[in-house]
């Protein structure tokens, strides 16, 4: 679960047509965790990782570390952690490799 920090970032990329140029385009996202640092006592995370985009003719790797904070909340059945995340952003999406897919 996340607050409007997350909304805002989906509306933003929903503004600028992201979510339709990947139906559009068929490309694929996947998603590889290297590590996560968490700071119990502030509540606090850095994410960092991998994003793998696959189109018809390419493959593009990109680095991607976000961060955020952890707020207790009661349990429910949608969310039985009991945790939401606040202050959610990103702090770096970067391309890091771009390769060509061989067509046969």
């Amino acid at each position: 679960m996340v607050d409007e920090t997350g909304l805002a970032q989906y509306n933003a990329l929903k503004e600028k047509g992201f979510y339709n140029n990947i139906m559009g385009t068929g490309a694929v996202f996947s998603i590889f965790c290297d590590s996560i640092t968490f700071d119990k006592n502030k509540m606090s995370f850095t994410y960092y990782g991998r994003q793998r985009i696959e189109r018809r003719t390419n493959i593009l790797m990109r680095k991607l570390v976000t961060a955020g904070e952890m707020k207790r909340v009661p349990r429910t059945e949608n969310n039985p952690h009991g945790l939401l995340i606040t202050n959610w952003r990103t702090l770096l999406n970067q391309d890091l490799e771009q390769k060509q897919k061989t067509i046969y």
